[in-house]
This record gives structure tokens, C-alpha cells and sequence, in this order.
């Protein structure tokens, strides 16, 4: 996974905006809409050079994403397609396995201004033999995407910072058909950022960088 910082549109695609108004991401209604051609400047996060014509990309690495989400539900639950781990984590219950705020503080943590249902650790739960038994594939699955998407959403969060974007465009076939890592990204982007920012999502997300590195090679010849 890169993060791309670009201060020109990457050729105009459309995208769609994704926000919540509720107060915990699991239970918040996702609502979607086609942004216009004037969303740019915008962060893009992708595995993939995103665009045409970029003069100002700024790059950072991660090496969590979809590959890491399918490799570690294939070893916790012993699935075989990106298809069937989604299917599982949409049934599951990733509190079950995360270390919450709440599970530390017994509640919200008012002196850093952390609620108590933010993640204080991913798979803390874990720790614990009574838990470890308790829990099901479905569960470990989710817990697997949450962590993912938070991950790629911190990262993504601190890059806009750095370059005062407050557009995020992502791509990259991790989002095919993954509503529920869209629908975390646009929670918590707003959410920790107390609305500066707003997370984007395109039609054909797993073709951007394909499309992309098309373009740039018939514009270099």
C-alpha cells in the first residue's frame, strides 16, 4: 500500500463521498455520492502509481493491505478467497477481539480525549486463553479487516496532514466489494479529523493504477 499526495487531479474521475453522522462506526448508515471534477487536490492511497501528469506525488510505504487481510484470515480461519473472508468478517464482531478504550478505562478516556469504543489494541483480547475460546472464525476475520483499515486510514491521515489535503481518494482492489472498510475509512476520517476530512471512493477502484500507468507511458512515447 502507498499513499499518494497529488496536488493536480489525476484526469478527473469521479468518485464517491462517503460520510456518517452516527456515533460509532458499526452502527452508522453509510451514505454515498458521485463527487464533481473539482475534488482535487486529494491524497490517493494505492499500491500503484494512480495517475497521468503528476508533478508533485509524495509516496509513503505500507506493507499492510489487501494481501495482508486475505493472508491472515486464510492462516485464523482457514478461508481461501477475498470473497469468502469478507462474507465472513460481515458476520463477525471485531470487539471481541480488539482491546478497546473502554476495556482499559471503563469507559471513555477524557484526559487524551479517546472514546471508549476507539481500538486501544488490535487482537488484545487475544492475550487472554478464556477470550482466545470464545471467539469465532467470523469474528477473528473482522477484527483481521478492522485493523487493516485502520491502519491504512492512520497512515492516510497523517499524509494529508503532512501535505494539507483534505480530499482522500482511495483505490486499489482491496475496496472491490469491501463496503464495510469504506464505510470504516469515511467514518473515521471525518471523525478524527473533525470533518476537514472526507474520503472518496471511485467506480472502478482496482483498474486506477492500471489506467493510470497506461496513460503516463503513452504520454512519455
Amino acid at each position: 500500500m502507498c499513499i499518494w499526495s497529488c496536488q493536480t487531479s489525476p484526469c478527473g474521475a469521479a468518485g464517491a463521498v462517503c460520510t456518517s453522522s452516527a456515533s460509532q462506526p458499526k452502527s452508522s448508515p453509510l451514505s454515498c455520492r458521485w463527487a464533481e471534477r473539482n475534488t482535487f487536490p486529494a491524497c490517493t492511497p494505492h499500491s500503484a502509481p494512480p495517475a497521468v501528469g503528476h508533478t508533485n506525488l509524495r509516496p509513503t510505504s505500507a506493507h499492510l493491505g489487501g494481501g495482508t487481510f486475505l493472508g491472515m484470515c486464510c492462516l485464523l480461519t482457514g478461508c481461501s478467497t477475498f470473497e469468502e473472508a469478507l462474507e465472513m468478517a460481515s458476520k463477525g464482531e471485531s470487539t471481541r477481539v480488539d482491546k478497546l478504550v473502554r476495556d482499559i478505562y471503563g469507559g471513555d478516556y477524557e484526559r487524551f480525549g479517546l472514546p471508549g469504543w476507539a481500538v486501544a489494541s488490535s487482537f488484545g483480547n487475544m492475550m487472554c486463553k478464556e477470550k482466545r475460546d470464545s471467539v469465532s472464525k467470523e469474528d477473528l476475520a473482522r477484527a483481521t479487516l478492522v485493523t487493516i483499515t485502520n491502519n491504512i486510514g492512520s497512515i492516510t491521515r497523517m499524509c494529508a496532514l503532512n501535505e494539507n489535503i483534505e480530499r482522500v481518494v482511495f483505490v486499489g482492489n482491496f475496496l472491490r466489494v469491501n463496503t464495510l472498510s469504506m464505510k470504516l475509512l469515511a467514518y473515521a476520517l471525518d471523525y478524527w479529523s473533525k470533518g476537514q476530512l472526507k474520503a472518496l471512493f471511485l467506480r472502478h477502484e482496482g483498474y486506477f493504477g492500471a489506467v493510470g500507468a497506461l496513460l503516463e507511458l503513452s504520454n512519455s512515447s
